[in-house]
């Protein structure tokens, strides 16, 4: 795989993109990572020997750029790379103003990447992180289908997507409703883009993960506090283990898949012998049923960690209402050669995290 040629990573500093970045140096590839700024660098070294020694021996570089939409400075960041992952994205949080500080920055970074990609005829290939969102448009939460299986085929951007929140209307009414709204329309302008230019020197992959969970690899027990593991969607899944702080006012689709699963999904990616390009794939576990969220959370941590529910370390008293979405990832497993760690699994790993984040040792 070393051979395969440079990739360029964005997101790295973030829960996926670090994950993905310490599995492409242990593959041996060579890679850019893209920060926003210097202090980034010294935070990574300090979060990983491997980062460290990658960038000491050369295997891996650094590419400062504060604004990723600035075309030129990013075209030139390009130089030799053969594979491109974007990850980056803007998260649900709290915004003024959804469209401007959620929605629009998720299109036009998608777009500067692949108009940067365009411009560079060393990029054969671009990945990008989409999410199992944008298959139905937000509504649809209040109202599931919860008999359909949604199969997501794998198919050529070209093509007639059969399931795409194709419409998102604003105004967005909570920054849950405006993340939706930003992936859809991103992966819309992926499609359109590829559409338009079918010819192009580069492929692409788009990659849906559904509720991405599991330990976090950036939080080192000693250095990190427990409540920097129960933040975003993980927080909210282990609400039911720990407290009522951490509920929800917004039901979540009882669909896992574990983070690692999806940092190594997007360097499976890049092996274009191994992945069929110009394509989607469905990124989730425990398919087609799911998970029920507060039932199977209680399940693993009376199984696994019985002491700690009986000394209210993990006191089981906050709760999160899982919507049922029958997911089919069977044609990703297939493709990729592997399954998908398992909701049980992941959810032992991470609250496994959260106990030794919280006993120091």
């Amino acid at each position: 795989m070393a051979g395969k040629g440079k990739l360029w990573i964005t997101g790295i500093t973030g829960y996926i993109g670090f994950q993905t970045l310490i599995i492409a140096l242990e593959r041996g590839y060579s890679v850019r990572g893209v920060v926003r700024n210097g202090s980034n660098i010294a935070s990574l070294r300090s979060k990983s020997d491997l980062v460290a020694s990658s960038e000491a021996d050369g295997t891996l570089d650094f590419a400062v750029i504060p604004d990723i939409l600035q075309k030129d400075v990013l075209t030139n960041t390009l130089k030799d790379v053969r594979t491109i992952i974007h990850i980056a994205s803007p998260l649900a949080t709290q915004a003024d103003d959804y469209d401007a500080e959620i929605i629009q920055p998720a299109v036009n970074m998608v777009t500067a990447v692949l108009e940067a990609a365009s411009a560079t005829p060393s990029v054969r290939r671009v990945v990008i992180t989409s999410s199992c969102v944008t298959l139905v448009p937000f509504e649809w939460n209040f109202a599931p289908d919860s008999e359909r299986v949604y199969t997501l085929l794998i198919y050529l951007f070209s093509a007639t997507a059969d399931d795409l929140n194709s419409n998102p209307k604003g105004p967005y009414g909570s920054p849950m409703e405006a993340y939706w709204a930003s992936k859809a329309l991103a992966r819309i302008a992926t499609r359109d883009f590829k559409a338009k230019r079918q010819q192009s020197h580069f492929d692409c992959i788009s990659l849906l993960p559904s509720v991405v969970i599991g330990p976090d690899t950036r939080l080192a027990v000693g250095a990190a506090r427990p409540e920097e593991l129960a933040v975003e969607a993980r927080g909210t899944v282990l609400a039911s283990a720990l407290t009522s702080d951490l509920n929800s006012p917004f039901s979540y689709v009882g669909v896992p898949v574990h983070v690692r699963d999806v940092a190594r999904a997007h360097v499976d990616a890049a092996d274009e012998a191994l992945v069929p390009g110009n394509a989607e794939y469905i990124l989730s576990s425990d398919t087609p049923e799911g998970v029920v969220w507060d039932r199977d959370t209680a399940l693993v941590a009376n199984k696994y960690f019985a002491d700690a529910v009986r000394s209210r370390e993990l006191p089981l008293e906050g709760s999160l209402t899982a919507v049922k979405w029958r997911l089919d990832a069977s044609k990703t497993e297939q493709t990729f050669g592997w399954k998908m760690t398992s909701f049980e699994q992941t959810m032992k790993e991470m609250l496994a995290q959260y106990l030794q984040l919280a006993r120091g040792t």
